[in-house]
């Protein structure tokens, strides 16, 4: 009955995933409540631009085909640069000598830095599927065999939920309430899984001796 609750809990920990985790990106209810401008005031602003922007408009089309022209060229140069200096492992072998060398060589990846690259993605929303994966695998592992394994998947996944930035918003730290309550869930289920596997160890050492 024991392990039976615990394979509901982690499956209703998975559905958990249905529930709202993050706030859409931009708010379309901001656009509606601007403000829109008397259409008479607008027409006459209209009919007083057009000359202006007929004579402007000319004079910079050349100006303007020259500066896309430049901002391309620098643009697919720097590109590559850009990519790197977002880079976790790249800011932090700019410190020192020692650490370029340890990370950096001769701007190639050590699996030092590789490593490094790779846990600071979970940032950015990886760790969402990360956790989501081992939750299944651990589901599976309760199944066949109900051991120690899946409390560490478990354990590690919720870890990494955490760590867990929206993928549509990155700049805000907002969560809804879907995802603090499998965050909960999954804590709760630890916590009761590690109870159930000290219950079995005290059960299969009193039939020992």
């Amino acid at each position: 009955m024991r392990i039976k609750l615990s394979r509901l809990l982690q499956i209703g920990l998975l559905l958990t995933f249905l529930l709202p985790f993050f706030p859409q990106g931009c708010d379309p209810k901001q656009a509606e409540n601007v403000p829109t401008p008397d259409s008479t005031f607008v027409a006459v602003d209209s009919l007083r631009q057009d000359s202006n922007e007929l004579t402007m408009q000319i004079e910079k089309s050349d100006t303007l085909k020259t500066a896309v022209s430049e901002n391309t060229t620098q643009n697919t140069d720097k590109t590559g640069e850009k990519n790197e200096d977002n880079e976790l492992s790249t800011k932090i072998s700019k410190k020192s000598t020692f650490l370029k060398f340890l990370l950096r060589p001769n701007n190639n990846y050590t699996g030092i830095a590789s490593l490094i690259d790779f846990f600071s993605i979970l940032e950015f929303g990886y760790g969402l599927g990360i956790a989501f994966i081992l939750w299944l695998i651990a589901l599976i592992i309760k199944f066949k065999d109900y051991n120690n394994i899946f409390i560490l998947l478990n354990f590690v996944g919720l870890v990494s939920l955490f760590w867990t930035h929206s993928m549509y918003n990155v700049m805000s730290e907002k969560r809804l309430w879907g995802f603090w309550v499998c965050l909960i869930w999954g804590a709760i289920m630890i916590i009761y899984d590690c109870i159930i596997l000290l219950k079995i160890r005290k059960e299969r050492q009193k039939t020992s001796t």
